[in-house]
C-alpha cells in the first residue's frame, strides 16, 4: 500500500446541523493566489506572477479548497483560493459551521447553542441581530434536558 492511499480524507461535522465536507487545512491563515491580477497583461505574463494575499484570522478555521476556482482555471491548478467552512466554537470545543443558523464570530467563535445558553453576557445588539426565532430552538432543547417526564 503506497502512503497515497492510505491516505484518509479529513471531513469537517458540524455539531448543529447536517452539513459535513471534506476540508484541505485546518489553519489560521486563508492563503489567496488566485486574485486577478490589475498589471496590464502585455509581454513575458509567463514569467510574472500574479499577486496572492495571505491574511492572518483571528481563529483558526477549517478550509476547503475553492472548487469553483479549480474549474475556472484548469490550466493552472497550483492557484489557491478557499473557503472557510467552519470553526470550534471557543466556549464548548465543538466543531460548527459558518452559516448563520449554526454560529457567529463576535470576537471569538460561538455556536448558538452556547449563545442562547450564555445570552445574558452578550450585548443586546448580536442578540437582535440573530434573533429570538433562531436562538429559541436552542433554549427548548436546555429545557427539555431537565424535564423529568
Amino acid at each position: 500500500m503506497t502512503e497515497q492511499e492510505s491516505v484518509e480524507p479529513k471531513v469537517f461535522q458540524c455539531s448543529l446541523c447536517p452539513f459535513y465536507a471534506a476540508y484541505d487545512r485546518y489553519d489560521s491563515k486563508y492563503i489567496n493566489e488566485s486574485i486577478p491580477s490589475s498589471v496590464s497583461t502585455t509581454q513575458n505574463t509567463k514569467n510574472k506572477k500574479e499577486p496572492s494575499i495571505t491574511i492572518d484570522l483571528i481563529e483558526k478555521v477549517y478550509l476547503l479548497r475553492d472548487p469553483f476556482v479549480a474549474i475556472k482555471d484548469k490550466e493552472d491548478q497550483k492557484k489557491l483560493s478557499s473557503l472557510i467552512i467552519g470553526s470550534i466554537c471557543s466556549v464548548c470545543s465543538c466543531p460548527v459551521c459558518v452559516h448563520s443558523d449554526c454560529s457567529l464570530f463576535y470576537t471569538r467563535r460561538f455556536c448558538l447553542k452556547c449563545v442562547a445558553k450564555y445570552r445574558d453576557e452578550f450585548p443586546r445588539e448580536i442578540l437582535d441581530e440573530i434573533g429570538t426565532k433562531r436562538l429559541e430552538k436552542y433554549l427548548n432543547e436546555d429545557l427539555e434536558q431537565y424535564d423529568e417526564t
